[in-house]
């Protein structure tokens, strides 16, 4: 029995295509450079104090604060972080003010740098 030309080009054809249909793609491979927010191993010396360092202390710190509020210490930042306003300010939410969202005229943190300060606190706003 004699196959038809067409038959064969269609046959390879459908074969070509079905080996390509299964390509995987994975994250990196389509978003490189993004990497995921790890909310998990967040440590105060690790994540929080540089952000706050970098971030907050050229304002609020122990020489002179602004609004009366250093962030210097573990000891002074946990008094803020569990009282809500850290957070508060800095995610920019009610009940608190705009005048009071931080940084002022400045852009506000990133969700991933957010979750890993609500993480922190969550647990208890440790001093590791």
């Amino acid at each position: 029995m004699r196959v038809h030309p067409m038959t064969k080009i269609a046959l390879a054809l459908l074969i070509t295509l079905g080996f390509s249909a299964c390509y995987f793609d994975n994250k990196q491979d389509l978003y490189p450079g993004q990497t995921t927010c790890d909310t998990v191993n967040v440590s105060f010396s690790k994540n929080i104090k540089p952000l706050i360092d970098a971030q907050c202390v050229g304002c609020h710190n122990t020489g002179s604060p602004t609004a009366g509020i250093s962030l210097s210490t573990h000891a002074e930042i946990v008094n803020y972080a569990k009282s809500g306003q850290l957070y508060g300010v800095l995610a920019q939410i009610p009940p608190f003010k705009q005048s009071q969202f931080m940084p002022p005229n400045g852009t506000k943190w990133s969700n991933c740098n957010l979750s890993k300060l609500k993480s922190w606190i969550d647990k208890g706003a440790p001093n590791n």
